[in-house]
């Protein structure tokens, strides 16, 4: 999976977020780290319905802390976040039967003994 980067302006809270509510979180421990280093832990976002917009399941205080820096520069940088588009789901096989028929398999019937059949 590559690593797709997302302008903030494409990006809202989703209402799965662990953390969602109306008000902003206290992002004053993770302001300076974000100053200096940007957003390293991507965010993990899923499709909002319409094309180029994503909402954010987990990363709400390092989205906020981007955004507060984004206010504060002028222009944010895109976080980074899985990219959807390229992941590829595994392929599976296709299901085999079994050698064994169902009509062979002993079972129990309503008096406990086992038949076959």
């Amino acid at each position: 999976m590559q690593l797709a980067h997302i302008p903030l302006d494409r990006l809202n809270i989703s209402a799965l977020n662990m953390r969602h509510g109306k008000r902003a979180p206290d992002i004053s421990d993770i302001l300076p780290s974000v100053r200096a280093r940007g957003v390293l832990v991507p965010l993990l976002v899923r499709p909002n319905g319409t094309p180029e917009s994503f909402e954010i399941v987990a990363g709400r205080r390092r989205y906020f802390a981007a955004k507060s820096l984004a206010d504060e520069r002028g222009e944010g940088e895109p976080l980074p976040a899985p990219s959807w588009r390229t992941a590829r789901t595994p392929t599976r096989s296709k299901p085999r039967l079994s050698k064994t028929s169902l009509a062979s398999t002993p079972t129990r019937s309503r008096n406990g003994k086992r038949s076959r059949g």
